[in-house]
Formats: C-alpha cells, structure tokens, sequence
C-alpha cells in the first residue's frame, strides 16, 4: 500500500533519543517503528551481531555432550577429558552469551 498521508510530531529531546535508540536497535527506521507500534506489534530487537555463530557453538557443544553420553550409555565409561572440556566450553560460551546479552541490555537504563 503506498503511503500518502504526513504526520508530523513533537517530542522532548530524550522521548526523541529514546525512539532514535529503540529503532535503531531492531533495525528500523523511526517511521517503520511508529508505525508497527501504531498497528499492535512491539518491534524486537535484532540480535547481536555475533549471534549465529554463539547459537552454533552451544549446539556443537550439546552434540558433543550428547555423543559423550550416549558413549557412557553404551559401554558403561565415560570420557573425562572429553566431558570437561566440554565443560568448560561451555562455561565459556555462557560468559560470552551473557556479557553480548548484558551490553545490549544495559543501554536502556536510564527509561
């Protein structure tokens, strides 16, 4: 549908700064984000840019987690220095998960 109507708005400087950021986050224009909030949806933000490649890592570390167990299953022993380093593959990747997660989030504080 072609857009044919103008609305022009007033906003402080911060509910201004706010839109920009919020907008800017789920990758979209200030216009294109009014105007999914004008029709009942609440824009997500996009994920952070090393996203996929962390959501590959924690399911390559389950796979090798699921592997170990079905090894232990089977014969009874387990893997120890596979299991551990697995472990701590994924402590690691947890870290890295939270610290992309918190930096994202910590940006909104001040609503």
């Amino acid at each position: 549908m072609e857009r044919q109507r103008k609305f022009d708005m007033r906003l402080t400087e911060r509910d201004f700064k706010l839109l920009e950021r919020r907008a800017r986050k789920c990758g979209l224009s200030k216009s294109a984000y009014m105007r999914q909030m004008l029709h009942g949806y609440k824009p997500r933000e996009s994920p952070p840019a090393d996203y996929h490649a962390m959501t590959r890592e924690l399911k390559e570390i389950g796979n090798n987690m699921n592997q170990i167990a079905f090894m232990a299953n089977a014969t009874g022993l387990v893997d120890e220095a596979g299991y551990y380093e697995n472990v701590l593959g994924l402590r690691d990747a947890i870290k890295r998960i939270e610290k992309a997660v918190v930096g994202v989030a910590g940006e909104d504080e001040e609503e």
